[in-house]
């Protein structure tokens, strides 16, 4: 095994860990791994190249979720994307004070 690659040997590896995410992901999405990176513990990777990010629930039980990088908000795809979230320990919309 070439363990010479940028990154290490590991797929995960591959990807940069990143605070937030950029122009990658329409705002709305944004807005959605905004609030769990920042008030819900979750993790956001970026990837190297052509890959989709990946958002890694706080619970390391539950396997990463891939973020589109367009998508439409209306219609099913972002409501099915919010229910994966949920079923992973994810709230969202946010909890109003």
């Amino acid at each position: 095994m070439n363990n010479d690659r940028p990154g290490g040997s590991l797929p995960d590896d591959d990807r940069e860990e990143t605070d937030r995410p950029g122009d990658e992901v329409d705002k709305e999405h944004r807005e959605v791994i905004n609030d769990l990176v920042g008030n819900q513990g979750w993790r956001y990777k970026k990837p190297r190249g052509g890959g989709y990010p990946r958002l890694i629930p706080a619970d390391p039980a539950h396997a990463p979720i891939r973020v589109p990088k367009t998508g439409r908000t209306r219609g099913r795809a972002f409501g099915n994307w919010l229910a994966e979230i949920r079923r992973k320990g994810g709230h969202w919309p946010p909890e109003r004070k």
